[in-house]
């Protein structure tokens, strides 16, 4: 199976930002919205990808580096304005670090939280340090 690298979608600013515009780029409801925040900066959240639910970030407010892993590569992706909305497929393992001291990620999620979808281990070892922007 080819599976691409997440996209990474900035909306022009002078463009409302609302849920139907997800919605409609994403062809899927948003059953699901939390967000992240006051996460300490040296802090790792997420190590995990699904198995059916895919997910949009949008970091509104600070910054913060998403390291992904397909099947098929590494992909390291800066967030730091409200205008950008980094798609993830359900089989993309993420981990979230570099939190900025005044981050707020909110996440979009088209399924319900169910802990039993949940997969920890990553493709490959972990090297965040080597992946490349993308």
């Amino acid at each position: 199976m080819i599976h691409s690298m997440p996209q990474l979608i900035t909306r022009e600013h002078n463009k409302s930002a609302d849920l139907a515009w997800i919605e409609a780029i994403w062809q899927r409801p948003i059953q699901r919205i939390f967000w992240m925040y006051g996460v300490p900066q040296y802090d790792l959240r997420g190590g995990y990808h699904h198995q059916t639910c895919r997910m949009v970030l949008q970091c509104v407010v600070g910054s913060v580096e998403v390291y992904v892993q397909t099947p098929e590569g590494d992909c390291l992706y800066r967030l730091n304005s409200g205008n950008e909305y980094l798609f993830l497929e359900a089989l993309d393992w993420r981990l979230m670090q570099k939190f900025s001291t005044d981050v707020v990620l909110v996440v979009f999620a088209d399924k319900s939280f169910e802990k039993t979808i949940y997969f920890d281990s990553p493709y490959r070892p972990v090297n965040s340090s080597s992946a490349k922007f993308c």
